[in-house]
């Protein structure tokens, strides 16, 4: 008997959970026949095509519109009868905000142009007029497929100079584009090289969290920056022991028992590693722009400038591998608190920009459009809003004064919101009760992931895998890292084969 098991999604996180399936399969229902529906629009080019033996995957180029039973609905009219079924869209798009809206109305009063949050599809990029400024927020994954598509997409280049200098050679056609952020830099750049020395020992301070804390800066922030120091630490003190004045087994018992950055715990960490340069200062990390303040544009893109070479050399010399080590770190803590902590948007962001979120050539691209004067930055806590002259107005906590421009691009994903999403499939699940949300995203019973409905009840055949779900997870994958996305989907990958596909298992509508 044929078992089926229909995945909707083919991002990082549904392409990992299928890579899993096939991978558990013969060793979990032996060589009983398995078929693995992906239903993606795109196409699903994010999924392995190499088979399994008895592992057949089909891709229906359409889009999952309901759910009955096991059955799902397709746009195109299919129907996928299946065993299992999970959710795992990489993201929710979701509806505009009564705010939004608001933004929207006075673009359309003023004839100006305004793509909010999550409308990638219907506002397109070639409606920015060139050579006018454009005003974006946001300098992620987002803003990086923005800027090729004002760029490159326009039929710039990039090419080296005689000194090796990655330069950009203008198109013609491009606009002014000036970007700010919370933050007010990108993302750090993907690190490719391998650790010195050997693992970081696994999260050991996190572990002692007591269930469902509230307040998450308070009672969780502490505790998870230890781990991060820990981990950083283990890397210089065992892989860089030239720039240690101490071994790491009298290290780690004296820094166990303090108190996070108590003053201590400080002395300790100075009497340790005697270079400044060489101490893991997470404040800093996170925001290497709170507190400086420049009295005009130049100076901060000075500032930018620097600090993109900086951390591009940083990210490339395995001289600064505690760098990795905290990643490392970072990813075992998130898998410690996955579904006992509720999500915080600060740690989301942090975790983001700590472990890399673009590669080393797109911030060496981003530096070179900088460089050539087709981006400035704005730095800090960027506001945009509407201004009495019918244009936008941008203004910042770095640099005095305001800028405006009648192109206004909101370069970030929206934050989750499963009763706005505009996902049909999830949309009447939610409708028909089948389906709830808790602080915006949709509720999973953890560690097994089935989907929680009205009732409190958690379908035995329903599951959802993103990081739009109370699980989290199916984040795009660091490289060189043991993801907690792959544990997840190797965990959710065994409870289908082995609690949904076994022939011992009763069938549940």
């Amino acid at each position: 008997m044929t078992g089926s098991v229909c995945v909707v999604g083919a991002g990082p996180g549904a392409a990992c959970l299928v890579e899993r399936i096939r991978a558990n399969a013969s060793e979990l229902i032996g060589w009983r026949p398995l078929d693995i529906h992906v239903v993606d629009a795109s196409g699903g080019p994010a999924v392995p095509e190499a088979q399994a033996p008895g592992v057949r995957v089909h891709v229906h180029r359409a889009r999952a519109v309901d759910l009955a039973g096991r059955r799902v609905l397709l746009d195109d009219g299919t129907r996928v009868d299946t065993d299992a079924v999970v959710l795992a869209q990489h993201h929710l798009d979701v509806l505009a905000t009564p705010g939004e809206l608001e933004l929207l109305g006075f673009a359309r009063r003023h004839s100006l142009y305004y793509r909010p949050t999550g409308y990638a599809g219907e506002l397109p990029l070639r409606h920015v007029p060139g050579g006018q400024p454009v005003l974006v927020r946001g300098l992620g994954t987002v803003f990086a497929d923005v800027l090729a598509g004002l760029t490159t997409g326009r039929g710039g280049r990039f090419r080296r100079d005689r000194s090796g200098e990655l330069t950009y050679v203008a198109g013609g056609r491009e606009p002014l584009i000036h970007v700010g952020s919370r933050r007010g830099v990108p993302h750090r750049a993907m690190i490719e090289y391998a650790l010195r020395g050997d693992p970081p020992p696994p999260p050991r301070f996190v572990t002692a969290l007591a269930d469902r804390p509230r307040d998450f800066r308070r009672e969780v922030w502490p505790l998870v920056a230890k781990d991060l120091a820990f981990a950083y630490y283990h890397e210089i003190l065992t892989a860089h022991p030239e720039r240690a004045r101490m071994r790491w087994a009298d290290f780690a018992e004296a820094f166990a028992p303090e108190e996070w950055e108590g003053k201590t715990m400080r002395a300790l960490i100075r009497a340790a590693v005697p270079r400044f340069e060489d101490r893991l200062n997470l404040t800093r990390f996170d925001r290497p722009l709170a507190g400086i303040r420049f009295g005009d544009l130049p100076g901060l893109q000075r500032w930018m400038h620097g600090y993109l070479a900086a951390d591009l050399s940083r990210r490339a010399d395995p001289a600064h591998s505690a760098d990795l080590a905290m990643i490392y770190g970072l990813r075992g803590v998130l898998d410690v608190i996955a579904g006992q902590v509720p999500g915080d948007p600060w740690f989301q962001g942090f975790a983001d920009h700590a472990a890399g979120g673009l590669p080393a050539a797109r911030l060496a691209e981003l530096r070179a459009l900088g460089r050539a004067g087709i981006v400035t930055f704005l730095g800090t806590d960027t506001r945009v809003e509407p201004h009495e002259s019918g244009t936008w107005r941008a203004t910042g906590a770095t640099v005095p004064g305001s800028l405006t421009a009648r192109a206004f691009i909101e370069a970030r994903r929206p934050g989750p919101d499963v009763g706005r999403t505009r996902d049909p499939l999830v949309r009447r699940l939610h409708a028909r009760g089948e389906c709830v949300e808790e602080a915006g995203l949709l509720k999973v019973s953890l560690p097994d992931r089935r989907i929680v409905d009205h009732a409190g009840a958690a379908h035995p055949r329903r599951f959802a895998f993103g990081p739009w779900t109370t699980g989290g997870g199916a984040t795009t994958p660091h490289r060189g890292v043991d993801t907690v996305v792959a544990r997840q989907a190797d965990s959710l990958a065994r409870t289908l084969l082995t609690e949904t596909l076994t022939p011992t298992v009763a069938k549940v509508a």
